[in-house]
């Protein structure tokens, strides 16, 4: 019970994550170079927070090193496109396609690879899940289909679910020497800073000159959303990460996804006023029959 616990209070820290990242963009914008301050300020104050949280000590391991990088490209990218999605959609459809990304792959990985086993329930669940996301993008009545958002809600299918594999595959990885959950998270964090701190500087004076209308965010607010944004992600992750230990694959994410979307649907509405469409709001229902048919 503790372990499902830990994931319930991972799934509403993630809602409130990604209404930081919207009220972000909604100040910063969503050029390229805003989206790799919040990356490489996430990163830093991520590797801070987990640094205190861990005592202060330092572990080492080339293994960890790596996946870290790993881990942190892969949410450096779909965060960027993430910031593109909020911008011209909303927060809910967003999270529909972040939180059933970050579960299937693991799924189908947990099988292929892990030795985790199958079920024809669970595999019912995965189905009804990818029908609610390609249910949520359906364009309404005499519209067409937004090719451009679709592609990018599928980058981000994609990406945050090799997230999820690398977070999956670091923890139960037994024939490399790996550093403890909280140590990892740190390492991510110092990862992000590097690669997305180096984009940035790239970035940051062809996005001036392309974008001279661009907004531009004070940096004391930028600096607390993106300090509470890491605090509260990472959080949410380590809270992961300690149930990745003990629960398989097919069961950790299909909760995080179910309870992430369905929290962060709410906090769209109330927070940001969003007014979802009747066929996003029955897609997020189907993902949450989706996940009951896992549990």
């Amino acid at each position: 019970m503790k372990d499902y616990g830990l994931l319930g209070l991972a799934a509403i820290l993630l809602a409130v994550d990604f209404a930081l990242s919207k009220l972000y963009q909604k100040r910063a914008g969503a050029t390229l170079s805003a989206g790799f301050a919040f990356n490489a300020l996430s990163g830093l104050f991520t590797a801070l927070i987990f640094w205190a949280i861990g005592g202060f000590q330092l572990e080492f391991s080339l293994y960890s090193a790596i996946m870290a990088c790993l881990l942190s490209a892969l949410g450096i990218a779909y965060t960027l496109f993430g910031f593109r999605i909020l911008k011209s959609g909303s927060m809910a459809l967003y999270s529909l396609f972040l939180m059933v990304g970050g579960m299937t792959l693991p799924y189908i990985w947990g099988l292929l690879f892990l030795n985790e086993p199958f079920s024809w329930l669970r595999t019912a669940g995965l189905v009804v899940l990818i029908l609610a996301v390609l249910l949520s993008n359906l364009p309404k009545k005499g519209e067409r289909l937004n090719a451009k958002l679709f592609l990018m809600c599928l980058a981000v299918f994609v990406l945050n679910g090799l997230v999820s594999v690398v977070s999956k595959t670091h923890q139960v990885q037994l024939d490399f020497a790996a550093v403890s959950a909280s140590q990892f998270v740190a390492f991510s964090g110092v990862a992000k800073l590097v690669l997305a701190g180096t984009a940035f500087l790239i970035t940051r004076k062809i996005d001036r000159q392309q974008s001279a209308n661009a907004p531009r965010a004070k940096l004391p607010f930028v600096l607390g959303i993106v300090a509470t944004s890491a605090a509260v992600g990472g959080i949410s992750y380590l809270f992961q990460l300690i149930g990745a230990e003990n629960l398989p694959a097919t069961v950790l994410y299909p909760f995080i996804t179910g309870g992430s979307m369905i929290f962060s649907s709410i906090v769209g509405m109330i927070v940001f006023r969003e007014k979802p469409s009747r066929a996003l709001l029955f897609s997020i229902g189907l993902c949450f029959v989706g996940t009951l048919i896992f549990l």
